[in-house]
């Protein structure tokens, strides 16, 4: 890759196993990073998923359902993965947009499988990184 004023820019890719709550695979989802208190962190919400192997028959091999709606944070220094249930978040959204501020992420529109819905509802998902334990919340706006 070379930049404007024609210097080299190198790239560096390290691939870490995750521990704890490991999210399924999935796609049509979001990963955004907060700050908070000098530290970072991932956060991944939403998408779908194939149906597990041992649930697909030859009619429903590639069924998808939509992921749980749970939030979560991903250490990216340690390769740790924590899930939050938010009582605001109902349904599993898929292929929303979501843009992340300092310690903040907004996520807007997406489509629910379950329900066949388009929601119009704006969340506001907040991530306070003490030294303890991380506290997540989330606000329909």
């Amino acid at each position: 890759i070379v930049s404007k004023n024609n210097k080299k820019v190198t790239f560096h890719c390290t691939e870490k196993d995750l521990v704890g709550d490991v999210p399924e695979g999935r796609y049509g989802h979001s990963i955004d990073v907060v700050y908070s208190r000098g530290k970072s962190m991932g956060v991944l919400f939403g998408g779908r998923s194939y149906m597990p192997s041992t649930q697909r028959t030859t009619e429903t091999w590639n069924r998808v359902a939509d992921c749980l709606p749970h939030v979560f944070l991903v250490d990216f220094e340690f390769g740790c993965a924590t899930s939050y249930i938010l009582p605001e978040l109902q349904d599993g959204l898929s292929f929303h947009v979501s843009i992340a501020r300092n310690d903040t992420i907004y996520i807007l529109g997406g489509h629910s499988l379950a329900n066949n819905i388009r929601p119009a509802n704006l969340y506001r998902i907040r991530v306070d990184l003490p030294l303890g334990s991380p506290a997540v919340s989330c606000t329909i706006l």
